[in-house]
């Protein structure tokens, strides 16, 4: 791609957030799908929420950003979801996929996103 843009790749399990001068900003390990829900292409962010619930009681999320729509819910990036309390899955897994259909970043990596990726901004998926 080209411009400013948040770039997923699902072989990697890695995040980078390219400014327009196709210069990397940062990059840092994720935990995308265990089922490989997402299709590699071009999408755009449509919507955002500081908080959001999972499907089917997976926990509590933070700085969601969303990009795609899948099967049963949106797919976006956020923290690592919290359930009873505890983390889902620890940071030392980002770089495994393990999530339902969303992308998993530590905290501080999750609030650079929300700060980088206004609606419409581009997301490319990688395979």
């Amino acid at each position: 791609g080209t411009g400013r843009r948040v770039v997923f790749s699902q072989g990697r399990q890695r995040v980078w957030l390219v400014d327009p001068g196709d210069r990397v900003e940062r990059t840092y390990l994720v935990s995308g799908s265990a089922s490989d829900n997402l299709d590699p292409g071009r999408y755009e962010v449509y919507s955002r929420s500081r908080l959001a619930w999972g499907i089917d009681d997976s926990g509590t999320m933070k700085y969601f950003v969303r990009f795609a729509h899948g099967d049963n819910a949106a797919i976006g990036f956020h923290d690592i979801p919290v359930d009873d309390g505890a983390p889902v899955q620890s940071v030392d897994q980002l770089g495994t996929p393990l999530s339902h259909g969303c992308i998993r970043q530590r905290r501080v990596d999750a609030i650079a996103l929300w700060h980088f990726a206004p609606l419409g901004t581009t997301v490319v998926v990688t395979p």
